[in-house]
């Protein structure tokens, strides 16, 4: 029985640094990080140290510490589409897309870092970016 609890007790344990973690999936970068020119779709890992975006196959593509992050913002744009959408969808030719823009600032460099989130999404991960950077900067004591 003892054996059991210390096992349980070591999946536990082993969970734990992940448990603030949280992904959001189908999230695509748009642009404003230093050497990543391109659109890349993949997953974004908010967690209380640093904010990742990993690709498809969950690979790192990169990393921001949230110690740099000064500002979280989430903004909503209607694009009303192409003429041939309208002619096409009428009414419903238009979509609304959100975005996540991450500021952040080093001694050397600031940038604005855009994603395009899932719809209903990007107010919550602004506000948890937010949560993690204000408490980074307050050294934990949040």
């Amino acid at each position: 029985m003892k054996m059991m609890t210390a096992v349980g007790l070591g999946v536990l344990l082993m969970a734990a640094p992940q448990a603030h973690a949280q992904s959001f999936p189908d999230t695509e970068y748009v642009s404003g990080r230093s050497g990543f020119g391109q659109k890349t779709k993949g997953t974004l890992v908010v967690e209380e140290g640093q904010l990742r975006f990993q690709d498809k196959n969950g690979a790192l593509v990169f990393a921001i510490p949230m110690s740099q992050i000064t500002d979280a913002l989430d903004s909503r744009e209607h694009n009303d589409g192409s003429f041939g959408r309208k002619v096409a969808l009428g009414i419903f030719a238009g979509k609304t897309e959100e975005f996540l823009t991450v500021k952040t600032q080093t001694a050397d460099n600031a940038e604005a870092v855009i994603f395009k989130c899932k719809k209903k999404t990007a107010p919550g991960i602004a506000a948890k970016v937010s949560f993690y950077a204000k408490k980074a900067k307050d050294g934990g004591t949040h």
